[in-house]
């Protein structure tokens, strides 16, 4: 019925506009004609729009932004956060809080009472912004009420994100071979179009969860449709991967094969498969090889050089850091006091996000954040073989481990694609919760027979 409404609005606005040949004024009319159905779906549907369209455009965050106001997606995301509590108002019902939420909550507040002590305020107020935006997201979507058909929809929101990022790349690549030649860097797509940037690393690491969701649909899908779809999934997002060479992500994948390995009933069959394709990858595509071999001989493009700073200025305030934002300005303070095997330059960011947790906030802050992302594993723990969320469970498990090795190679901890993957799997853990309740035996406990009131024989009735 909605969607009959929005296709017949559109009809009548280019219907009413086609005459005038004003592209705008076409647009314009569009947009007034479908922006009641678009709010209907906003409160019927938060979670498929608008937040589905915020998971979708994660992979272009960078791409996205609007003078004086941020990114797109981040305007996305106050209104999916809008949308989803006055959802879980009429609902009327809140899931049970996680634990990493009570650990991110921690986590929270020591960042924002590090600013007390930052050397670099406005660094620290744009990384408060940042933190206090995606704590309080990841709040919300894991107490409002969901349902599974709300969690897969997400997941396939997250698929096509990541295939149209790299479709996107393929169209660059292919319209303007240079980006693969800027900066000379081996031949890795650089993506830069009107100044707007987005690195090759985060770009690739934002596929991680899509690819590891398109493998686990690939390997349970019943009907064929499914399984050549996700077939083509993995093969698209695979390719994203690839033209960004980064380092980093392709380790990641190795990840994801060997957790699908681990949990698959069939473990011999998939080493057979996987390994001929980690060893084939490098001997097909020879950047590959070149970059990881260069990881050697440059110390992963100077992040040896780089932690050493790091590690330096974390020593110098152990306990409760350099405040939030101060890792930029903890670093120059640092960089002559270490032989730079390779030169990265001043003002460098740690490259790891542990350390980089542990320099501005010190061992407090790196202890909230490892215990955040250490016990969302544990809300894993009610989802069992032949748990119908037994799929998503496999997939996002890897997707956790693999976006955990990337965060000791690069700064993750203010990234959404990150924190897409704990909300949903703090969703899961609702819905196995829910499942658990709705599964347990009702037992029926009959009322206590009424006994008798005694007889006194020989009792005179009073008369009144």
């Amino acid at each position: 019925m909605l969607g009959t409404t929005v296709l017949g609005a559109l009809i009548a606005a280019f219907v009413y506009t086609i005459g005038t040949g004003d592209v705008r004024l076409t647009l314009l009319v569009a947009g007034v004609a479908v922006a009641p159905a678009l709010l209907i779906l906003a409160l019927k549907r938060s979670y498929l729009f608008p937040y589905g369209l915020y998971v979708v455009l994660v992979p272009f965050d960078n791409m996205l932004k609007i003078s004086g106001s941020g990114t797109l997606t981040k305007m996305l995301g106050i209104a999916s956060t809008i949308f989803i509590i006055l959802y879980a108002i009429r609902r009327k019902g809140l899931n049970k809080p996680p634990l990493p939420l009570y650990f991110w909550f921690a986590y929270l507040a020591w960042t924002l009472l590090s600013a007390m002590w930052t050397p670099d305020a406005s660094e620290a107020m744009i990384d408060l912004q940042q933190t206090v935006s995606l704590v309080l997201m990841y709040a919300v979507l894991a107490v409002a009420p969901v349902e599974e058909r709300d969690v897969r929809a997400i997941c396939a929101c997250l698929v096509f994100g990541g295939i149209a990022a790299s479709i996107y790349g393929m169209y660059l690549l292919h319209e303007s071979p240079v980006l693969a030649t800027t900066g000379g860097e081996h031949g890795r797509l650089m993506i830069n179009v009107a100044n707007r940037t987005i690195d090759p690393n985060h770009f690739a690491n934002s596929m991680l969860a899509p690819l590891a969701l398109s493998l686990v649909s690939f390997f349970n899908a019943r009907k064929m449709s499914h399984r050549v779809f996700s077939l083509v999934a993995v093969v698209i997002l695979s390719a994203g991967i690839l033209m960004s060479v980064s380092r980093e992500a392709i380790l990641a994948c190795a990840v994801i094969a060997v957790v699908l390995v681990w949990f698959s009933r069939r473990r011999l069959v998939g080493l057979a498969v996987g390994l001929p394709v980690m060893i084939g990858i490098p001997l097909l595509f020879p950047v590959i090889g070149t970059r990881m071999m260069d990881a050697l001989s440059s110390g992963g493009a100077g992040r040896t050089s780089i932690w050493h700073v790091g590690y330096l200025a974390w020593k110098a305030h152990p306990i409760i850091g350099w405040g939030a934002g101060g890792a930029l300005d903890a670093y120059d303070r640092n960089y002559l006091a270490v032989y730079q095997f390779y030169n990265a330059g001043w003002t460098r960011p740690p490259h790891n996000t542990p350390l980089h947790a542990a320099i501005e906030l010190g061992i407090i802050g790196l202890v909230f954040m490892g215990a955040a992302y250490l016990s969302t594993f544990r809300l894993f723990k009610g989802i069992e073989r032949g748990n119908r969320l037994y799929d998503l469970r496999v997939a996002f498990t890897a997707s956790l481990l693999a976006l955990g090795l990337c965060s000791l190679f690069i700064d993750l901890a203010n990234y959404k694609y990150l924190w897409i993957v704990f909300a949903t799997i703090a969703q899961l853990a609702s819905l196995a919760r829910l499942q658990k309740m709705s599964a347990a035996p009702v037992v029926y406990q009959p009322a206590p027979p009424v006994s008798p009131r005694p007889v006194v024989r020989g009792a005179v009735p009073v008369r009144s």
